[in-house]
């Protein structure tokens, strides 16, 4: 197994105030959140109205009305499934486009375990990908305030927001209603860490 250097001390002295080695402009996609969001709160939309359309085909006895309520809120209900998946691809890439930006020294956790973009992979793994949703997640924070430390800035990434968005990504509906409003938030942090990281180190370039 591949372990980085000790654990970030932040009391250790730098040579030179800005960022190591050179931040990969590439790795920045503030839109992606935007999308992610988009199509998170569209996907549960349609499942809430379809939902409510199978429901309603359920509750109703009517021969005419209920074939026609069943089968466009099971068509809503689909559609909405299928939207989670475009969600989590555009989650996915955002993840790896920010480890993509983290600079290379600084892409391990708080225990010195590497992690970089390639981990994210690993959240393709069914069942594992509930436990290494918070490894992965949790050690961008880290990562991303080790290089805020260094660069000298100011925003921070609440590794708060990141813990509570992956609970709720446990937890049934409320990953669909809720969480999605963490992910976004903490995706926020982090892109404007990286705008303001980006922009000081160029400043001292």
């Amino acid at each position: 197994m591949n372990y980085a250097q000790p654990p970030f001390d932040p009391s250790a002295p730098f040579r030179n105030p800005a960022v190591a080695t050179p931040i990969d402009p590439s790795g920045h996609h503030p839109k992606t959140r935007v999308w992610f969001l988009v199509v998170a709160l569209v996907s549960g939309a349609l499942y809430f109205i379809g939902a409510c359309g199978v429901g309603a085909a359920m509750a109703i006895d009517d021969h005419d009305v209920s074939p026609i309520l069943a089968l466009s809120g099971f068509g809503l209900l689909m559609l909405g499934a299928l939207l989670i998946y475009v969600k989590l691809g555009l989650g996915l890439y955002w993840l790896h486009q920010a480890w993509k930006w983290v600079p290379m020294e600084q892409r391990f956790d708080k225990n010195g375990k590497r992690v970089g973009p390639d981990g994210v992979f690993m959240l393709l793994i069914p069942y594992y990908n509930l436990y290494w949703m918070f490894v992965i997640n949790l050690a961008l924070c880290d990562a991303m305030e080790r290089v805020r430390f260094t660069a000298r800035t100011s925003q921070s990434a609440s590794r708060d927001t990141a813990m509570w968005a992956c609970i709720l990504e446990l937890v049934p509906l409320a990953n669909f209603f809720v969480a999605p409003f963490f992910w976004a938030s903490y995706m926020r942090q982090v892109d404007a860490m990286h705008e303001e990281i980006s922009a000081v180190t160029a400043a001292r370039a």
